[in-house]
């Protein structure tokens, strides 16, 4: 049989990254600007959500990165630009976190709005991750267990003073991914529906938030946005706020702009590689019936309603007014 032996990487650079995280939550004029779309759970519409914000961030001016920390690269079907060069299947990732290289978006997808895509070959990155955090748990030192952490935040840097906004869409499987996504973000930004699963999977990133914390005290929870509401049902909303608000303890706000159901106007715009508003704001697609293109129109505006007050409580965050 066999045998491997596992090889420790040089983490100098991720631990000093941390270090900094540390350093930065006493500054006075440091900036948020790092939001990572995380759940525990998988369907409760992160990338969607992801995109649809990017896009609408791009739309009124902001200079905005997407990083998708996620294996299955949705947002290039979402974005349409699935079988272009833009899309490298997570390759820059690889490059920066295995390879040491500079962490380079692929390009422009929309006017303002630049990516660094997700696919299969972050699965590269995840299984390192989990060999590293091995190698590093028998350390004395809790900071030096955690360097592994710090690999993203590290890659980030460089690229801070480029963009407005980066926003991480980060896999809901991968507890490290999430670590590392959440060590190197400014604010956590929850999606969440209202059955069971989805409720446990905030439960579980709440966890993670924690542990992110120790040694990223920069990080706070922006809040949860409740997906996949039926527009009209608005008692059980309010009862599903009133279960997710008691999930986080009080720790973050439910943003009141939620995102409703429409399956079909979702398809209809992922199938066309195009976020909402786009396709409200295109020429008619005759392909669409005039029901589904008054549920895109709906949908446009809940996404565009959201991103108005998340960029509101990312200000209030920078004025301190949102707790840390």
């Amino acid at each position: 049989m066999r045998t491997f032996t596992l090889k420790a990487r040089d983490l100098t650079h991720a631990l000093a990254a941390l270090k900094r995280r540390c350093v930065a939550a006493e500054s006075t004029d440091y900036a948020r600007k790092v939001i990572a779309d995380i759940n525990g759970k998988g369907g409760v519409g992160k990338s969607s959500l992801a995109a649809a914000m990017a896009a609408a961030l791009a739309a009124v001016g902001k200079v905005v990165l997407l990083v998708e920390l996620d294996p299955q690269g949705n947002n290039a079907e979402d974005l349409g630009f699935l079988d272009t060069p833009l899309n490298d299947n997570g390759q820059a990732q690889v490059d920066a976190i295995l390879n040491g290289k500079p962490l380079v978006p692929t390009g422009e997808v929309r006017p303002n709005l630049f990516v660094v895509p997700g696919g299969p070959l972050v699965e590269q990155v995840v299984e390192e991750l989990y060999v590293q955090r091995r190698l590093c748990s028998g350390a004395s030192d809790p900071l030096v267990q955690d360097a592994w952490m710090g690999v993203y935040a590290a890659a980030l840097e460089p690229l801070r003073d480029e963009f407005d906004l980066i926003l991480f869409d980060i896999a809901p499987g991968y507890e490290t991914l999430q670590l590392a996504g959440l060590a190197a973000a400014d604010m956590a930004l929850i999606p969440a529906k209202s059955d069971p699963s989805s409720r446990k999977g905030l439960r579980a990133v709440a966890s993670r938030f924690m542990l992110a914390r120790r040694h990223n005290p920069v990080l706070m929870l922006l809040g949860v946005v409740l997906f996949g509401v039926n527009a009209s049902a608005t008692k059980v909303e309010q009862k599903i706020r009133e279960h997710l608000g008691q999930d986080l303890g009080g720790i973050a706000p439910v943003f009141s702009q939620a995102i409703r159901h429409v399956e079909a106007a979702a398809v209809a715009c992922r199938a066309r590689g195009k976020v909402p508003a786009e396709l409200r704001d295109a020429e008619p697609d005759p392909e669409l019936s005039p029901a589904v293109l008054k549920s895109i129109k709906a949908l446009a505006q809940d996404y565009e309603a959201l991103t108005y007050q998340v960029l509101k409580a990312i200000v209030e965050a920078n004025q301190g007014v949102v707790a840390k």
